[in-house]
């Protein structure tokens, strides 16, 4: 049997290719996960802030049989939860709109070779103050 001559080292080479390629994916997915989960713990405390926030009603106007959130009351309660939660983020209130925004990093594991330990997450969520259905 003889064999070629000029083919040494392609496995090699291929095989590098292909562990390094490997290793990217795994990097993809085990800190694409990271990054979900961190989106998705912000979106919940976001939410949870939001709905804290719109519990607030202007009590004059509940005496009138309206839905009127307390600006200052639903910022301050929606505040609070960040804070409980050691969370950092914005409370803002238009007319019955109670919208909070929850940023976080994420910590990638893997993907720190490329230079990159950390990915800025920022998850919104916005509640209505609906009178409740009779």
């Amino acid at each position: 049997m003889t064999r070629l001559q000029g083919d040494a080292g392609v496995v090699t080479t291929w095989s590098v290719v292909v562990v390094v390629a490997c290793a990217a994916m795994a990097g993809l997915v085990l800190d694409g996960g990271a990054v979900l989960r961190a989106h998705s713990d912000a979106f919940a405390v976001a939410a949870t802030a939001a709905r804290a926030g719109a519990q607030e009603l202007s009590e004059t106007a509940a005496q009138g049989g309206d839905v009127v959130l307390d600006p200052t009351a639903a910022q301050d309660a929606a505040a609070a939860y960040l804070a409980a939660r050691d969370a950092t983020g914005t409370v803002t209130v238009t007319g019955a709109t109670l919208s909070v925004t929850v940023q976080t990093q994420a910590e990638l594991q893997l993907l720190t070779v490329l230079g990159a330990s950390t990915v800025d997450v920022t998850a919104t969520a916005s509640v209505d103050a609906l009178e409740a259905p009779t």
